[in-house]
């Protein structure tokens, strides 16, 4: 078992007042299994109303409302977890996660054309897609955006994390594998991380195709769902004409 320090904190900021503003985020540790919860705290003004809940695939939200006037949103998540190695049992896994989503479906396998072989065994094979989606794509920021699709990025072979899970998950359900997006922090100091949970019949398993392991520690689950779009970190809406920028830190430390 080890414990972990981390630290999620973003700024939202407007250039001119908006109200009415409505925000749901997913930004605390997703407990159980290999993962529990030693320590947690979530800052946000109060004046925005927090509640908390739970969406269809289990992830923790946080929503509220502004509704005066305000130019910036800061809040910051942080505690303590401790871990054990990932791996979570679940006998009932829901069949759409067999199935492509909007941002996961590709052609069929035989249509594709690629190089890869597998033996039937779950683990190893989903290994050897986390290799080809690793060994296949180019690390390369600002060529994607949230609406970029596993096929888009088969296609032109280039990506970030968000991109690699896609097309991962893509290819688990295609060779018949039930698979699932997550998002959370990666240890170290950044960025969310997206990865990949692939279930062998009685758990599921994690994998990293931008880094091309295994997940063993390391890796702080936040949510999950059939694609991005299912566990977004951070959205909302408003009225107003301005622009926004968002500034997001995030820090995972071994104690």
């Amino acid at each position: 078992m080890k414990k972990y320090l981390y630290n999620y904190q973003t700024l939202l900021t407007f250039s001119t007042p908006v109200t009415n503003h409505s925000f749901l985020l997913r930004c605390q540790p997703m407990a159980g299994a290999f993962l529990t919860v030693v320590e947690e705290h979530l800052v946000m003004p109060p004046s925005f109303g927090v509640q908390r809940g739970m969406d269809q695939f289990g992830n923790r939200i946080v929503y509220g409302n502004e509704r005066e006037a305000h130019t910036s949103l800061a809040y910051v998540s942080t505690g303590i977890v401790s871990m054990t190695p990932y791996q979570i049992a679940d006998p009932h896994v829901p069949p759409f996660y067999a199935l492509p989503s909007k941002l996961t479906l590709l052609s069929p396998v035989e249509d594709l054309n690629l190089d890869i072989s597998l033996t039937g065994h779950t683990l190893d094979d989903a290994q050897t897609l986390c290799q080809w989606v690793y060994d296949h794509l180019s690390y390369a920021p600002l060529t994607t955006n949230m609406s970029t699709t596993a096929a888009d990025v088969l296609q032109h072979r280039r990506g970030v994390c968000q991109d690699y899970a896609h097309l991962m998950v893509a290819l688990a359900r295609a060779y018949g594998m039930k698979a699932r997006y997550v998002n959370g922090f990666l240890e170290g100091e950044g960025q969310t991380h997206a990865w990949v949970e692939v279930h062998d019949g009685y758990a599921w398993h994690g994998f990293d195709p931008t880094h091309n392991r295994r997940i063993e520690y390391g890796y702080l689950k936040i949510a999950h769902g059939r694609d991005a779009a299912d566990c977004t970190v951070s959205r909302g809406i408003y009225t107003g004409q301005a622009q926004q920028d968002m500034q997001v830190s995030v820090t995972l430390k071994e104690l």
